[in-house]
């Protein structure tokens, strides 16, 4: 073996053995905005909450809202892209997500001082694919499939109650469903004897059911000012995880790994507070923070000699912003407009040798504009979130990171 051989081998064992296969965006908890006032707005919307997605963001809220109300997000389109740069010396992976989906919907029923409601809602989903081939020059052709889908569902009874004129309270309880299918195949050939060098087959999948309790408090101390307090968690009950995996080459051969397991993620305490100023009647501007504490849970994954490991995730705490304002052009239009961060959950990336997930901030805007008639009214919008930041998805080192997403939605509400 010469040493140009040698040197490709060692790439290739880093290269495949150090890929892993998790989530498509698992790396930041605000991955799709829900409703359609509140996604124009950035999701500043804890202070206001006073329509049928106010049972996501603060149920306290809806005790303000009046009459009946359905609202439906008809359609949210999301893509995601991805560039990790450097996996492949002088060439980047690139990883494309798109999905087409009824993000949200909610109806409501007034009951004396208490409302009442159900909502639906997909905070995230993702279906994420990477189809690329790679000249390793001296006649080697490295080629990556890989494609995942993670998808959560949300449903569940709201209520509220307004204690005084300037004060409510509210709780919705959901059942959290959280599915993902994860397969990332990997091969090295040689194009001139047609060998097969080195392969590296993963397949994960996961089903968790849980529940996800949400409290709020709404207060508006005087008049066009109001404050909002909430709490969330999701408590996973029940998981049911499977590791496939097969690693070989030329020389050693090593059998397939199958392992079904229990192991269940732990997700973050979220505490928001939120304040909104309506200056008009035509006005209002809002705005939020949001705090994620830290979560650390033990994983799976399968290393170089097809044995499944545990492995320590270890989320950080973050913090995320948003702004938004709502002005009606007239009684018939409305435009809203936000800003929001939508930073990396995970630790920085050092450059480990066995890998580390991507480290990206993404900063975010969000437009929409409104139509209304008698009852009902009907929004089109979206938002844009951009980002750099580092990956060592491969163990060779600290390399950039990029990644944009846009969504595009159209929703409608009707009250009666």
């Amino acid at each position: 073996m010469n040493c140009r051989t040698a040197a490709t081998g060692c790439f290739l064992l880093l290269l495949l053995f150090g890929v892993s296969t998790s989530g498509a965006d698992e790396f930041h908890y605000t991955n799709i905005l829900i409703g359609d006032r509140a996604s124009g707005m950035g999701g500043a919307y804890t202070a206001v909450s006073d329509d049928a997605s106010g049972m996501y963001y603060n149920p306290a809220g809806i005790a303000y809202a009046t009459g009946r109300n359905v609202s439906a997000s008809v359609n949210a389109f999301h893509v995601l892209s991805k560039t990790y740069k450097s996996v492949v010396p002088g060439q980047d992976w690139k990883r494309e997500s798109s999905s087409l989906l009824p993000n949200f919907f909610g109806v409501m029923q007034p009951f004396g001082k208490f409302k009442i409601g159900f909502s639906y809602a997909v905070p995230d989903s993702n279906n994420e694919d990477q189809d690329q081939t790679f000249d390793l020059g001296g006649g080697n052709m490295y080629r990556i499939n890989f494609n995942n889908t993670n998808n959560t569902h949300l449903f569940g009874p709201s209520v509220a109650y307004q204690v005084k004129d300037t004060v409510s309270v509210g709780a919705t309880l959901y059942a959290h469903y959280r599915s993902t299918e994860a397969i990332a195949n990997q091969a090295v050939l040689n194009t001139a004897t047609r060998t097969l060098l080195q392969f590296d087959n993963k397949y994960t999948e996961t089903d968790e059911w849980g529940i996800r309790p949400v409290f709020g408090v709404m207060w508006s101390p005087i008049d066009k000012v109001s404050f909002g307090v909430t709490a969330a968690k999701t408590f996973v009950i029940s998981s049911r995880n499977m590791y496939q995996g097969m690693t070989s080459d030329p020389t050693v051969y090593m059998p397939l790994a199958v392992v079904d397991a229990t192991n269940k993620r732990d997700y973050p305490w979220q505490f928001g507070v939120g304040g909104a100023w309506f200056p008009s009647k035509d006005l209002l501007i809002s705005a939020d923070v949001t705090c994620y504490s830290a979560v650390s849970y033990q994983s799976k994954r399968i290393d170089s000699t097809n044995t499944i490991v545990e492995r320590t995730v270890n989320n950080e705490s973050v913090v995320n912003g948003a702004i938004g304002a709502e002005y009606y052009l007239s009684e018939a239009w409305a435009v809203r407009g936000g800003l929001f961060t939508d930073f990396a959950i995970t630790p920085a990336v050092t450059g480990k040798p066995e890998g580390e997930f991507e480290h990206v901030d993404l900063y975010c805007m969000s437009a929409s504009l409104t139509r209304f008639s008698k009852n009902s009214s009907i929004s089109l919008g979206g938002n844009v979130r951009i980002g750099s930041g580092d990956h060592n998805v491969a163990g060779q080192g600290k390399q950039g990171a990029d990644v944009t997403s846009y969504t595009m939605f159209i929703s409608s509400s009707y009250s009666f």
